[in-house]
């Protein structure tokens, strides 16, 4: 009778090596040499072996309640706010991240990449010493081409698009359906002149996700005012002021740092003719949210979680440097009806 179940001793007898030996190169441990690796994965393949998920759950389990935080994750990060022991706005994110990774058993190690002392050197030094080999790259103040990293040392994971290259895998939130949610939200309540604002260097760091939906909407949905989107390179009321002249919006959507800033100026005598005009907001978040705004609801909290998940299933498969094909990991967002979205 053909044997139903190939074994871990069974590939160990095919390679002829021991069967701890086989266990170590099906996780790619670089403690055994490459051709052994190989020769052993190979063997497993033409057998058919598959791990036993339950036993790889045990492991797992007994690993988690017997490691005392051996093992650190970088958290790299330039926000602007982000110094000084703090996290800026994006607090929450590090949060998520950070109590996720105490659950299993690693530490959380914030790098603030506006710090003068923090060359590549001294990166370099620190996470060799502490024995880092998880990078979590958090949110960067603008969109950079790269960072000057030994990326071939570190499984990693970005958090949204705050580097160009190389193409890591990523975990955000659902930036695309955010503005969709947004703008079907706006139809139902029955507005017909909806306008968005962005910043353009936010709408970079986002891969143009706001943008395309907005305009693919727009496409869609051919009944409705097809209001160009303002994109600003930063806040300019006589810019702002001349497209809302043109297109007399009901609603704008838009990031919070932006809407703020309209609505401070419908208060000024030059745009309180604006100041019926709703405003819905691109990233309300679960750490703070503000009473009585209309928005997408983005869990950061969650989405430093995945991001740590992630990496650490990348640690364990010893997963290091670029991957051939980037994944991509999208977090679903959440709605807030404000006070006061409804037409009067």
């Amino acid at each position: 009778m053909p044997q139903t179940h190939v074994t871990m001793q069974d590939v160990a007898a095919r390679a002829g090596v021991h069967q701890t030996t086989v266990s170590l190169a099906l996780r790619n441990q670089p403690r055994i040499p490459a051709a052994t690796r190989e020769r052993i994965q190979a063997a497993a393949r033409e057998l058919g072996y598959t791990p036993n998920p339950l036993v790889s759950a045990l492991i797992a389990t007994r690993q988690r309640r017997t490691r005392t935080r051996q093992a650190v994750i970088a958290y790299v990060s330039a926000d602007d706010e982000a110094h000084g022991g703090r996290r800026g706005v994006y607090q929450d994110l590090f949060d998520g991240a950070s109590d996720r990774a105490e659950e299993l058993g690693y530490g959380l190690e914030h790098f603030w990449l506006g710090d003068p002392k923090l060359t590549r050197a001294r990166f370099n030094q620190i996470t060799f010493t502490r024995n880092i080999h998880g990078l979590i790259l958090g949110p960067l103040f603008m969109q950079r081409p790269t960072l000057d990293v030994d990326w071939a040392r570190f499984s990693v994971v970005a958090y949204g698009y705050g580097i160009a290259e190389p193409h890591v895998h990523r975990v955000y939130p659902d930036f695309y359906h955010g503005m969709v949610e947004a703008l079907r939200r706006c139809r139902a309540a029955g507005y017909q002149r909806v306008g968005t604002v962005l910043e353009e260097k936010t709408d970079v760091k986002a891969d143009h996700l706001w943008l395309s939906a907005c305009l693919s909407e727009q496409h869609l949905h051919k009944g409705h005012a097809r209001i160009p989107p303002l994109l600003l390179p930063r806040w300019d009321e006589h810019a702002f002021a001349g497209w809302r002249r043109r297109h007399r919006p009901q609603v704008i959507i838009g990031l919070n740092s932006m809407l703020y800033l309209i609505r401070d100026w419908t208060r000024t005598p030059a745009g309180r003719a604006a100041a019926d005009m709703r405003l819905v907001m691109l990233n309300l978040t679960t750490a703070a949210l503000p009473a009585g705004e209309t928005g997408v609801l983005i869990d950061r909290g969650r989405v430093g979680a995945a991001c740590v998940d992630q990496l650490v299933g990348m640690m364990h498969r010893n997963e290091k440097g670029v991957p051939e094909k980037a994944l991509h990991l999208i977090v679903e967002n959440g709605w807030v009806d404000g006070e006061g979205f409804l037409p009067k």
